[in-house]
């Protein structure tokens, strides 16, 4: 697995802790060893094509982080891209697809081949959006998981 923080501690540095460094005008040094401490992350999935690396931590610039998604009530893949159109427009530095409804993949996959910043997931919820509450079992988390993670 080449995760940064596994890289930072083998001495390497990456790519992306070099993207860090110039926009939080930081030293490369000073980002790796806190990569390797774990006082930065930087979600950086190697599937996410588009991804414009950031960093997080207490002694880097604040980020913003924007929620959206859609839901049971209301799911339309073109609103989900205005969202995260206005989100970026308005300065997010991450951002959070929090959707319960529609088709969830779908809409995951156009927000990352949009979206230059790192997408989070809370997988819960589309494991009953799937399932229902009730009928949740370790199989559907781990697919739902690996899923996500794979996007």
């Amino acid at each position: 697995m080449n995760t940064q923080v596994l890289q930072a501690r083998a001495g390497k540095t990456t790519e992306a802790m070099r993207v860090v460094a110039r926009k939080e005008k930081r030293d490369i040094e000073f980002i790796r060893e806190r990569v390797t401490s774990g006082k930065i992350v930087i979600p950086a999935n190697v599937n996410h094509k588009s991804l414009d690396p950031v960093g997080i931590g207490r002694e880097l610039l604040t980020k913003i982080n924007a929620n959206i998604g859609n839901s049971t009530l209301s799911s339309c893949p073109k609103q989900e891209l205005e969202k995260l159109k206005t989100a970026l427009k308005y300065g997010a530095d991450t951002v959070m697809d929090l959707s319960t409804g529609g088709d969830i993949n779908s809409i995951r996959r156009s927000l990352l081949a949009a979206c230059p910043t790192p997408v989070g997931t809370v997988p819960v919820y589309e494991m009953v959006a799937r399932a229902g509450i009730e009928k949740l079992d370790r199989k559907l988390i781990l697919d739902v998981i690996r899923e996500q993670a794979e996007q």
